[in-house]
């Protein structure tokens, strides 16, 4: 009997709950309806935690360095490709497939480190407000930037929860992973737990940083 919205844990007879474990389990033909909301990561308790979300928001706003040295295409071409995170499995999708947003979109979030005197001054201290200054931006493409900002740290975290759970992984070249130090993405080999219908690469996401809805959706 076919397995209705089957997840990772299923497909390997991984005999978990959703309780049990400190990760979103991903399900293998559409996206969770959740989102990773960064203020979460400030507001935790974690120290560590903490330190990410200052390194997310270092990391956004470095493009506003860029912007002031008149590096835009750069800044553009290194945002659209943070700007989608199909290995996360998160948002409303019914799909695992996702479109990075365009050139232009891309150039209205550049534009706020010129037209918000406090952005241009000091950078944001909460990169999802683009969610109200761009139209097209939401809380599922703010989820997908962050995801990737964090990947580094995702991916190891992935890696020690597939060790303990014993989900199966498998190497998969050119994937592109944010540096921190640099600003910029490697290209590397990685051990990723897969989608044995898709054969692409998974990344777990900490539970702890998900909501269904961003802390300024009900603003």
């Amino acid at each position: 009997m076919a397995i209705i919205k089957p997840r990772l844990v299923d497909y390997f007879n991984i005999p978990v709950t959703q309780e049990e474990v400190p990760f979103a389990i991903p399900f293998l033909d559409e996206d969770i309806p959740l989102y990773l909301d960064p203020f979460l990561l400030w507001k935790s308790p974690s120290q560590q935690d903490n330190a990410l979300h200052m390194s997310l928001l270092n990391s956004f706003n470095y493009f506003g360095f860029l912007v002031k040295k008149d590096r835009i295409d750069e800044a553009v071409q290194i945002l659209i490709s943070l700007s989608e995170c199909s290995e996360a499995g998160l948002g409303s999708g019914h799909t695992k497939k996702g479109l990075k947003i365009s050139a232009k979109t891309a150039n209205e979030i550049l534009s706020l480190f010129k037209t918000i005197p406090q952005v241009q001054a000091y950078g944001f201290t909460h990169f999802e407000e683009i969610q109200l200054f761009v139209n097209n931006i939401s809380k599922d493409r703010v989820s997908d930037i962050a995801c990737n900002f964090l990947k580094s740290f995702l991916v190891d975290f992935t890696q020690d929860e597939c060790d303990k759970y014993g989900i199966p992984m498998k190497p998969f070249d050119n994937q592109s992973v944010y540096n921190i130090k640099t600003y910029k993405q490697n290209i590397e080999t990685i051990e990723l737990p897969y989608n044995p219908e898709t054969n692409t690469p998974i990344i777990l996401i900490p539970k702890r940083w998900l909501r269904y809805s961003f802390t300024l959706d009900k603003l």
